[in-house]
């Protein structure tokens, strides 16, 4: 089988690229996406000195494959910011538990990425193998997973996901032969500096 390549390019990380200025009880969104194809983590900056970590922040959007996903995120304490743990390729509204009056919240991107959900051939006699390529400086982890993703609604939500040992926090150009019976995968960003991107290439026989 061909191997396939996938072109993992982040955009820059932007502290109010969903929004500038966010206020009173209903978050208005300037945007929808990063605009790079890419699933981020979502932040949320308290651009005063009032405590809302009463509150919190529903956030709603899609996945890194697309389907539904919302999370209820704590609210930032002052001049404080707080990151969702999902990673979101949309996010459509971004509402307050509760006003915070005048004061304003910013809403962006982080630098951290999570691709879509590679599928893989789970009955092949050896394990896939995965090449990355690095440009820039850029931390990744290539994850697997052995759950029947066909049979899962939200994959990357509910399967259990694994790192690949020699594909963990790394930084530099590796390869490395995957796991036996691994059913997807899917490539993680810890970090970035601007301009850093990946080509992953995925090849199974």
């Amino acid at each position: 089988m061909r191997p396939k390549e996938f072109d993992i390019d982040p955009a820059n990380v932007s502290t109010d690229g969903f929004a500038s200025g966010a206020t009173g009880a209903s978050f208005t969104l300037t945007a929808n996406d990063s605009g790079d194809g890419l699933a981020h983590q979502v932040s949320i900056l308290n651009n005063t000195a009032t405590n809302h970590a009463g509150k919190t922040v529903t956030l709603v959007g899609t996945d890194s494959d697309g389907n539904a996903l919302t999370e209820v995120v704590t609210g930032p304490g002052a001049s404080a910011t707080v990151e969702s743990s999902g990673y979101f390729l949309t996010l459509t509204s971004a509402t307050p538990s509760a006003t915070i009056g005048t004061d304003t919240f910013d809403i962006g991107w982080v630098d951290e990425v999570a691709t879509k959900t590679i599928p893989l051939n789970w009955r092949a006699t050896e394990g896939a193998t995965y090449s990355v390529d690095v440009t820039g400086t850029i931390d990744y982890t290539v994850q697997e997973t052995f759950v029947p993703i066909q049979d899962e609604t939200a994959p990357q939500q509910t399967a259990h996901w694994h790192a690949l040992s020699a594909l963990s926090a790394k930084t530099a150009d590796l390869a490395s032969q995957g796991t036996d019976n691994a059913t997807g995968v899917r490539l993680i960003v810890n970090s970035y500096t601007d301009t850093a991107e990946i080509q992953m290439t995925v090849g199974q026989n």
